[in-house]
């Protein structure tokens, strides 16, 4: 998709206050006051967008690096007790959300495997789709080409990320999972639909699954993958010990981390990192086998929609020049800024300086980020 040379922020949240008084019109006085009640009314976003929970309690796949299991959920996922109307109202009354194309990025995969429940996740994805927000889903799941073209006509832009991380080792590092064959034939099934679909390269475990990049990439663009977003290794103490039960070289993320931080804090998540070395050959690696590269999913997210990456990765060490070139393009000034903001009910004092924003107070930085499409300073 072609990028837009810029947006109107005033268009963007009057659309948003429309689509918001519309919900309200439809829902009853008891699903809205549940709706409010919902977590996805209230979570600030992260920088790969306001994460969506299509289930609630955890993932069933239990892959041997996953660090859901130390954040308090298991593996008993259920179904999300929100209709799809009521999710979508629970994320238009979120103040950190914006919805539209160039609204807030949607982010689906994080704690759960989206389509454990296959019927109910293609409703909620449907209802989401008429905000036109840019939705990405993460998955490892098999999805037959007739639900990835049923997910094709839904109208919004939506990223699939394919996740991949081993070859050699699923049997024992994704026992439960589907198989990677079965994987890989989703995002044929994906791509076949029209759909750009990216590999999901994450996490990267250095000494354990690094050597495996080339074989992991080349497998993928095979099977009609366009794009990589790579990702380091979070680990917890929980982590470790599982990995080392499994006899696997931990020797190089030992060097790497303070193992004896994990042993004092259990829970604790540390991020083992590449080095600047290693992450350059992966996007090397993956431009030279014709993948497009991303270090960041908000990014492979605003390509794959065709506008300005709202977590202002081209301003930082994030960006990889990948073909959305978000940094030449001309963002909205502060009178329209300013002027959405008044809309919303947003009272900040802002200005802009060196290209960033300034504003007086913090509450609502996503949101003014997201309209102005600049790093924010205090």
């Amino acid at each position: 998709m072609v990028l837009d040379l810029c947006f109107d922020p005033i268009d963007l949240v009057r659309r948003h206050i429309r689509i918001k008084h519309e919900y309200e019109d439809k829902l009853s006085e008891n699903q809205k006051r549940r709706a409010q009640r919902d977590h996805h009314s209230k979570r600030r976003p992260r920088h790969c967008g306001l994460t969506v929970h299509l289930t609630v309690g955890g993932c069933p796949f239990r892959c041997a690096y996953c660090y859901i299991y130390d954040m308090g959920f298991d593996s008993n996922p259920r179904p999300n007790p929100l209709t799809p109307e009521e999710l979508v109202y629970a994320l238009l009354s979120n103040q950190h959300f914006i919805s539209g194309r160039y609204g807030t990025l949607i982010a689906i995969g994080s704690v759960s495997e989206p389509f454990i429940y296959p019927d109910r996740a293609m409703s909620y994805l449907r209802e989401m789709a008429r905000l036109g927000n840019p939705i990405q889903f993460s998955t490892k799941s098999y999805i037959s080409r007739s639900y990835a073209n049923d997910i094709a006509k839904l109208g919004a832009p939506i990223n699939p990320l394919v996740t991949i991380v081993t070859t050699r080792l699923e049997d024992l590092l994704e026992p439960y999972a589907p198989s990677v064959d079965k994987r890989l034939k989703t995002m044929e099934n994906l791509s076949s639909a029209g759909l750009r679909v990216c590999l999901f390269l994450r996490p990267i475990i250095v000494g354990v699954n690094y050597s495996e990049a080339k074989e992991i990439m080349t497998l993928a663009r095979e099977h009609g993958a366009k794009c990589v977003v790579i990702g380091s290794f979070r680990i917890t103490y929980r982590i470790y010990q599982l990995l080392r039960n499994l006899s696997l070289d931990l020797s190089e993320i030992e060097r790497r981390i303070n193992i004896k931080v994990l042993d004092r804090k259990p829970k604790k998540q540390i991020t083992v990192p590449l080095t600047a070395k290693e992450k350059n050959e992966l996007i090397s690696l993956a431009r030279s086998l014709g993948l497009v590269p991303f270090k960041s999913a908000c990014c492979a997210n605003s390509n794959n929609a065709g506008v300005i990456c709202p977590s202002i990765c081209f301003e930082t060490n994030f960006c990889t020049g990948c073909p959305n070139r978000c940094w030449e393009k001309p963002r909205p000034n502060l009178s329209s800024i300013r002027a959405a903001l008044k809309l919303l009910g947003i009272d900040v004092k802002i200005g802009i300086k060196n290209g960033k924003i300034y504003v007086s107070r913090h509450g609502h930085d996503p949101v003014i980020q997201l309209l102005a499409r600049r790093l924010i300073e205090h």
